[in-house]
């Protein structure tokens, strides 16, 4: 899983000359959102959050603000488990109206894990 904070592929370059008044090419556009959270120690480095158990967590939004993935990462940037919940990444799914309508899992291969009722209530609660 790669998350990439740099500017998007086909992105308009700043202009250099004055645009029409009716020109919208520099209008705030909705988009997806990435989030990367990381703590670090006192020396600087990554380190493991105690509470989840990673040192990083990467977060992505849809075009609505809705929270469509959560993934855990450790020091070294390697997918980890979450503490509590034993997955390294969780992805939500909504409907037309924006509600939740299902949780997915993974391990740290990006393989599904199967979670019970429990599992995917917690995580629908906490998107």
């Amino acid at each position: 899983m790669d998350y990439d904070v740099s500017p998007r592929e086909g992105r308009r370059a700043a202009r250099t000359a004055a645009a029409p008044s009716q020109d919208q090419s520099n209008a705030p556009t909705r988009r997806r959102i990435e989030v990367l959270e990381t703590y670090f120690g006192a020396d600087g480095r990554p380190v493991k959050r105690k509470s989840i158990g990673a040192a990083r967590v990467a977060r992505r939004y849809d075009e609505r603000g809705n929270k469509v993935e959560e993934a855990y990462f450790n020091a070294d940037g390697k997918p980890t488990l979450r503490k509590g919940l034993g997955v390294a990444r969780i992805a939500w799914s909504y409907d037309e109206r924006g509600r939740q309508i299902d949780a997915s899992f993974f391990d740290a291969a990006g393989e599904p894990v199967h979670k019970g009722a429990a599992a995917r209530d917690r995580a629908l609660a906490d998107a």
